[in-house]
């Protein structure tokens, strides 16, 4: 029988039970609300009706953010799972400029330039090389001045680090209100996770071109990754 790709595992276990993602994210990531306010706080590009590129886009709930902020702007939004982007397009589907493709962003072409590019909680379940090719492409599908967010997962700098990390994670989730079946889920799930550490985050930003990179957010192995064009 043949061994599933990466891209192949994280359709199947991020297309299962999308309908609840978002409520099992609350519980499961816990600055999760403020990841999603700092990244709107520091989202600014100048113009009014930007194109905005959101990666592993899943059910739209960052770009719900962003539409906030951008009413009249462009919205591409990636993902493997057809199930994410059907909510998605739910969340959404009274609005007209609204693009949705069911695609692994490592190999779609962007066919655009964007004024801001987003992440959320995506593109550390990718390899190490995976990760610092995306950052290329993303910087390559930048306008001039556009902007790169990405809030993630970060592996901690030394083991002891990551230890404080996780224990920190482990008391934080609250899954007591979840079924077992999502519980599982959930861990199925974080069983995908393959973090870099930040420093490694922040040199590959650099070497791909970026700008003034640094980092707006940090709680424990959560953080908000900034670039700009």
């Amino acid at each position: 029988m043949k061994e599933k790709s990466l891209d192949e595992i994280l359709k199947e276990k991020f297309s299962q039970g999308a309908e609840k993602y978002d409520r099992q994210r609350k519980h499961v990531i816990p600055c999760l609300e403020e990841l999603y306010n700092i990244i709107y706080d520091i989202a600014t590009v100048e113009r009014s009706n930007p194109k905005i590129l959101d990666l592993g886009a899943g059910t739209g709930l960052l770009t719900s953010y962003l539409y906030k902020k951008y009413p009249k702007g462009y919205f591409t939004l990636v993902d493997l799972s057809e199930e994410m982007l059907n909510i998605a397009r739910a969340r959404f589907k009274n609005e007209a400029n609204f693009r949705y493709v069911v695609d692994d962003y490592l190999k779609n072409d962007f066919k655009d330039y964007f004024d801001l590019a987003v992440s959320s909680l995506s593109i550390h379940h990718l390899k190490h090389q995976d990760k610092e090719f995306l950052y290329q492409k993303i910087y390559q599908h930048l306008s001039p001045g556009g902007v790169f967010l990405n809030a993630d997962q970060v592996l901690g700098p030394t083991p002891a680090n990551e230890d404080d990390y996780q224990s920190n994670w482990m008391k934080r989730i609250d899954v007591g209100s979840l079924s077992e079946a999502e519980k599982k889920i959930i861990y199925d799930r974080m069983k995908l996770d393959n973090p870099a550490t930040l420093e490694n985050n922040l040199n590959w930003l650099k070497k791909s071109g970026f700008k003034d990179v640094d980092v707006f957010y940090k709680y424990y192995n959560f953080c908000i990754l900034y670039g700009k064009k």
